[in-house]
């Protein structure tokens, strides 16, 4: 027989309890949309977001898409992939991760800081991996354990 605390707590099963996908799914979406609200906001503030074509000579307005597919897919999926390396194989997944996807973080600012947009749009992007990077990274840190356990898991 269930108590209605344990009912409840299956309801709203806490962070560490989920799978590290589902934890880094929602966090990617929710990043992404925020992405999304700082391109938008810039956009608004008159930010021309350009940047030079692969291979061409010249600038094109950056889609606003590129922003989401950005934290879908490298701030979720990579760091999800990481989350879950350091689980594995780290004797304190969490900290590890923080440390890793922090240093990561930092020099993903390489690629912005070092384009030829305009200042303001370079603010922007770094501003954007900012806000993705503060989103999945505390949502995965908390989807992991301090320490593993003796048994091995």
């Amino acid at each position: 027989m269930t108590s209605s605390r344990d009912a409840a707590l299956v309801g709203r099963r806490p962070w560490t309890e989920r799978p590290l996908w589902q934890v880094g799914f929602a966090a990617a979406l929710v990043a992404a949309a925020a992405s999304v609200i700082v391109y938008v906001a810039a956009r608004a503030a008159g930010v021309p977001m350009e940047l030079t074509e692969v291979f061409e000579d010249h600038f094109a307005r950056m889609p606003v898409m590129n922003m989401a597919w950005a934290a879908l897919l490298e701030g979720g999926v990579g760091g999800t992939a990481l989350a879950v390396a350091c689980r594995r194989w780290s004797r304190r997944p969490r900290s590890t991760f923080v440390v890793l996807a922090t240093t990561g973080v930092i020099a993903s600012f390489a690629l912005p800081v070092t384009s030829d947009a305009s200042t303001a749009t370079k603010v922007v992007l770094s501003i954007s991996h900012v806000v993705v990077a503060l989103v999945i990274v505390p949502a995965l840190a908390r989807a992991l354990p301090s320490r593993h356990s003796r048994s091995g898991g």
